[in-house]
């Protein structure tokens, strides 16, 4: 059996920046909302690669 490699598209319409909080007293850009968004994912995955994923994939899956 082969392997696969397969991939999916998160997007997401950010606030201007007028509309966003601010963080740790600075100004959020669209950016700071992506980055975010990411680590939100990525620990998701984490958490889901370590209960079950490894038995389903080949290695741990990355987020881009």
């Amino acid at each position: 059996m082969s392997k696969e490699l397969r991939d999916f598209t998160v997007a997401a319409t950010v606030h201007s920046p007028d509309n966003l909080p601010h963080k740790d007293g600075e100004q959020m850009y669209a950016d700071d909302v992506v980055e975010e968004m990411r680590d939100a994912v990525t620990a998701a995955l984490d958490e889901w690669y370590q209960r079950r994923g490894h038995e389903l994939l080949a290695c741990e899956p990355l987020v881009g």
